[in-house]
């Protein structure tokens, strides 16, 4: 029987990724001692090549096994004597996102710390189609893709990155557009995109320079609030500038003076005085050795150059009066490159100061400084308002007028974004999530240490002014004052800052506390946790700037840092460098408990202690939990348990107590409070002797029940209950609803529906699972992402690394996809219901429930998957039968099954019994396997035969048509129908051509799918002209290319909830066969194979199993006459 696709509920099918991995575990390594012999074995400091992190203790793998497992490459490997080593996964050649580790070794070459996390599994044959693909027609794909569109140029890489429990391959590109850098993560199957960001960072010994024709250089800078600045190498040596005055009320010019005589200065020829530029002829160019600097108005591939006047002094009276004028800025170019030139001899000497025994700018196993290009007046797509590290150039906007921002060359401006160039070249941190915290907190600190130097070392009249006073006005406790701590002061025209230090919540975004991070707020708000650490740690514990800075800055250059790591991990980098900082007379002790205090102010715990026990602790809200369930449980003499707040438990064998409540716990704990859990195991072996190990883990607690109420503009009533499984919230209103006070159990691994009162089709509804337990709902915590509803009811699963517990799970019912955003942290909402439900994932309070899922491989290989619902603390014991020769198995996952050649109906169950014997349950299910040498006409998965199938089929001759079949319409789970055209007789030789059209799908997807070149759907069709059921390539279309005659009808098109839905078309031919005299007519099999990503060859195929597809057998009558 074959099912119908009804038109609502097409919104529903996404064709989803097909070469999606299973399988995949990560583990967290950062003070887990209990991993490192695992660690040890995936990697080797004498053969860093790659080993593989899913068979450990295996030696060196084959190149065919290699290209299967998640396998570690050394990238970098630097310091001394405290050693860090760089890792990255991969999958064959292709790098897996985001899976940096740092393996951190003493003077002796021993494991000391390890950060980052180790990820195991292996991938199966086969690849996504465009990881596939070379590079010429990879390229010529990407070219045609609207998102590359005025792409001036761009660069790519094939990678994977990890969603949940799957590895998900992706291109990832590189994009520079004429106004913006973007990032863009594409589908490896189908080149959709995954995700898109911005690939910018916002700001808000050597030869002699003067033999090379490098001169000192000068004149005027600053704006309305700072007043004329002139940047002058020597007295009274920028004549123009300090008698220029644009109007009576404006001021005049006042020298600016600038020497560090320091032996690593990079300007030291010329006494570190800055603005050093270019001489040619009499034509001075704002270029040296380490900054170039461009005028993007004038042009953006040759740097800005002047006249040389008298101690060649860039000052041209008319142009200044134009850019004051229409800007209130005297000379972003002067002003840019003389802070630029002066922030880049600062970076200079504080690494040289650092790393002594250096002596390149740029060595991979050290720090690393390049030249630096910067342009002013950058105005971009994200206007004139703003600056920006692009990976290649500072941008620098105009401002506009004086209005909100003067041009963005201040000094605080320049620090920040080439402090996120230095953190490029070093440490590599990202621009999202943690790795933008930690990238945009580094650039805001480095911008106040950087304006401190230049406080303590500028000269000159200038210095006398009451704009630079202001500047550095030093009053805690008074924010409206105290704006030494305050960062962009020197662009705005009021008296304000972008960010402040003492207290970064005062900017109304910025976060004081680890506890309040959220990915719904920028890198810069996020920041706030670094800022107010590195204020407490200079106020507080009494360092100066200077002292404090350079512990920030060896940690972002000595190689403990890298993208994707935790705020917890970078406290871990500080401390690890406070031996290299002298602080005062102060001991190394004192030093790192300075360090430690003022990092755990704000919510970064760094005395962690190293676990060795294999267990895991988490926090949910104010719900503290472990699981011991992966220790043998009859090994265990006793359970010490340290809450962290004052609150402790234990068990002993002796007690006359059950074991299995200690094996998983939870526990309310204080909240708004630093948790600092642990639980002690002691085991005893068969000998008796006793081994104690600890786990180890900090936490900051918050309420449960904290709403986190989104903004809607229009509330609105879509549905007056809500029912998730068996549990119904009743008497929903309009608008925003919380139910928080008793938590509905759900289990991990299973699918979940998720009901409404009503109807209601053509609604979009999304759901959010709060899985980093912050009361908040993020973009990556979306389950569902605005799907358009089918009838009353959709279906959800929880990510498979969810922690069991308390979580808040959110459900958004809109009208539109545009409806519902995370614009704020709590979420924003038009014509919207949202209601917010506690859950309590894997509840020990859920009944025990046997399930599995099945999935068909070819040669009758079987893959079993337990989705059963357990408690596994409760030790529950597993039973398979699989229906043949006895074949059991006590294995949670059984994997994958070889079942007898011949075929045959199998029945297959699942017992499951707790170890108590409190509960059992059963799941009982048939199977059906062809002989391997039949020809079987499956899909893998029954689940996916709605995705894509035949709905239409139609027989020609040329133009006349010779039947309509309309046993073709619709679907069933085996993804294949054998049907008779009765009534229809066709004469023998005949050219038949048989016409097919799929279900409806979204327009995109199908024009993906049709794209040109190896197209990602086939159509194939055989006649099994000797009656072997085999379906021979002789017995197929008369045509040799896959990829002909596809087409959308634009007919059968529509449009459902403002999406375009539409059929791909497709037609193939051949010559019906010759009948004989003594037969007048024959039965025949034709087979009809329409498949999404085929993985075999063309016409080879027909007795392939497939993932998504539908294989149509139609018997038809060939008669002589």
């Amino acid at each position: 029987m074959k099912h119908l696709g009804y038109l609502f509920g097409l919104g529903v099918a996404a064709l989803p990724i097909s070469s999606a991995l299973a399988d995949i575990k990560s583990q967290s390594l950062h003070n887990k001692q209990f991993l490192w012999d695992d660690l040890k074995q995936v990697i080797s400091e004498s053969h860093p090549h790659s080993f593989p992190a899913s068979t450990l203790g295996t030696g060196r793998l084959t190149a065919e096994k290699t290209a299967q497992n998640v396998h570690y490459k050394l990238t970098k490997r630097t310091g001394a004597p405290t050693v860090y080593e760089h890792y990255r996964a991969y999958v064959g050649n292709y790098p897996v996102l985001s899976s940096n580790l740092v393996v951190v070794r003493n003077n002796n070459g021993e494991i000391r710390q390890a950060m980052g996390s180790l990820i195991s599994g292996i991938a199966p044959q086969g690849q996504a189609q465009f990881h596939d693909m070379a590079h010429t027609q990879l390229s010529q794909r990407l070219e045609a893709l609207p998102e590359l569109s005025n792409v001036t140029k761009y660069s790519y890489e094939k990678a994977f990155f990890i969603k949940s429990d799957m590895l998900v391959p992706v291109i990832e590109v590189l994009a520079t557009f004429e106004d913006r850098k973007e990032k863009i993560l594409l589908s490896g199957d189908d080149l959709t995109v995954v995700s898109k960001s911005y690939n910018m960072s916002f700001a808000f010994s050597q030869d002699s320079l003067k033999d090379a024709g490098y001169v000192a250089g000068g004149g005027i800078g600053g704006n309305d609030k700072l007043g004329a600045i002139c940047y002058s190498p020597s007295p009274d040596s920028m004549q123009n500038c300090t008698s220029y005055q644009f109007d009576e009320i404006a001021p005049k010019g006042a020298e600016l003076r600038f020497e560090d005589l320091s032996q690593n200065a990079i300007f030291s020829e010329f006494n570190g005085y800055p603005f050093i530029v270019k001489k040619e002829n009499n034509n001075c160019i704002l270029d040296n050795p380490y900054v170039v600097t461009y005028d993007a108005t004038v042009s953006e591939t040759t740097p800005v150059s002047y006249v040389c006047q008298t101690n060649n002094e860039n000052f041209v009276k008319r142009e200044i009066d134009q850019t004051f004028d229409a800007y209130y800025s005297y000379s972003p170019a002067n002003e840019a490159h003389f802070n630029a030139g002066l922030v880049m001899q600062y970076f200079h000497t504080q690494l040289k100061t650092l790393y002594p025994q250096q002596s390149l700018d740029c060595d991979s196993n050290g720090y690393c400084i390049k030249p630096l290009s910067q342009k002013v007046n950058r105005n971009t797509i994200f206007g004139t308002n703003s600056a920006s590290w692009d990976g290649e150039f500072v941008n620098y906007g105009s401002g506009n007028g004086g209005y909100e921002y003067f041009a963005l060359t201040g000094m605080s401006i320049a620090a920040h974004e080439i402090a996120h160039a230095i953190t490029e070249w070093n440490s590599g941190l990202g621009r999202e999530d943690v790795d933008s915290a930690i990238n945009e907190g580094l650039s805001d600190i480095s911008a106040i240490a950087i304006l401190d130097y230049y406080q303590h070392t500028a000269s000159g009249a200038y210095t006398q002014s009451q704009a630079f006073a202001d500047q550095f006005t030093d009053q805690t406790g008074l924010y409206t004052k105290n704006r030494k701590w305050w960062y962009g002061w020197d662009v705005f025209p009021q008296d304000k800052a972008a960010r402040f230090f003492e207290l970064p919540s005062w900017d109304g975004r910025s976060i004081d506390h680890v506890k309040d991070f959220t990915t719904a707020k920028t890198g810069h708000d996020n920041g706030g946790v670094l800022r107010k650490a590195f204020y407490e740690l200079v106020k507080t514990q009494g360092w100066t700037i200077q002292q404090a800075y350079r512990l920030f800055l060896r940690a972002n250059t000595s190689g403990c840092v890298f993208s994707g790591m935790s705020l917890n991990e970078f406290g871990f980098c500080l401390i690890d460098q406070t031996a290299h900082i002298q602080v005062g007379n102060k001991s190394l002790n004192q030093i790192k408990s300075d360090v430690s205090l003022s990092l755990a102010g704000v919510g970064i715990s760094t005395g962690i202690g190293l676990s060795t026990l294999d267990a895991d602790a988490w926090l949910n809200y104010n719900q503290a939990s472990y699981d011991l369930s992966r220790i043998t449980q009859d090994t265990i003499r006793s359970i010490d348990v340290n809450w962290g707040d004052g609150q402790s438990e234990s068990w002993q064998r002796d007690s006359g107590t059950p074991i299995y409540p200690f094996l998983q716990r939870s526990k309310q704990v204080v909240e708004d409070t630093l948790i600092r859990f642990s639980v002690n195991v002691t085991t005893e072996d068969q000998t008796g002797n006793q081994t104690t190990q600890s786990a180890y883990n900090h936490f900051y607690s918050r309420p449960a029940a904290l709403r986190c109420e989104p903004f809607i503009n229009n509330a609105v009533l879509h549905t007056s209950t809500l029912s998730i499984n068996n549990f119904t919230l009743s008497g929903l209103s309009a608008g925003y609803r919380a139910k928080l006070d008793t938590p509905w159990p759900v289990a991990k691994p299973r699918e979940h529906t998720l009901s409404f009162a009503q109807n209601l089709s053509g609604k979009r509804v999304s759901v959010y699972f709060d899985g980093n337990k912050n009361g908040l709902m993020e973009s990556n915590e979306a389950i569902l992402s605005n799907q358009t509803i089918a009838g009353n009811n959709v279906k959800f699963t929880l990510d498979q690394q969810t922690n069991r517990g308390l979580g808040l799970l959110r459900v958004a019912i809109t009208n539109t996809e545009f409806d519902y955003s995370l614009l704020d942290a709590c979420g924003v909402a038009d014509n919207a219901q949202v209601v917010d439900v506690m859950m309590d994932v894997d509840s020990d309070n859920l009944p025990l429930i046997s399930d599995f899922e099945v999935q068909y491989l070819d040669g009758n290989r079987v893959k079993f998957t337990n989705t059963s619902q357990v408690n596994d603390a409760k030790s529950p014991q597993f039973f398979w039968q699989f229906g043949f020769d006895n074949r059991t198995s006590t294995a949670r996952e059984p994997g994958i099954i070889d079942y007898p050649a011949s075929g045959g109906q199998f029945n297959v169950s699942l017992q499951i019994q707790y170890a108590d014997q409190s509960e059992t349950d059963t799941k009982q299910t048939s199977i059906s396997l062809d002989p391997v040498n039949a020809c079987p006409a499956k899909i893998s998965d029954g689940a996916n035969a709605d995705v894509i199938y035949i709905d239409d089929m139609k027989l020609f001759n040329y133009s006349t048509l010779l039947a309509n079949v309309p046993s073709a319409a619709g679907f069933n789970r085996d993804g294949y129908s054998l049907n008779t055209l009765n009534g229809t007789n066709i004469k023998r030789r005949t050219y038949i051509s048989v016409e097919i059209m799929t279900n409806l799908i979204p327009r995109s997807t199908a024009e993906n799918l049709l794209q040109n070149g190896n197209r990602d759907v086939r159509f194939t069709i055989w006649l099994d002209a000797d009656g072997n059921e085999e379906f021979a390539p002789a017995e197929s279309g008369l045509d040799n290319d896959p990829n002909y005659n596809y087409w959308i009808d634009n007919s059968q098109c529509t449009t459902i909830s403002g999406s375009e839905y539409c059929r791909i078309s497709a037609t193939k031919s051949l010559t019906l066969p010759n009948v004989s005299t003594w037969d007048w007519s024959k039965w025949f099999v034709l087979r009809s194979k329409l498949e999404e990503r085929p993985t075999n060859d063309y016409k080879s195929d027909a007795c392939n199993r497939f993932n998504y597809g539908e294989i149509e057998d139609l018997k038809i009558k060939v008669t002589r006459y």
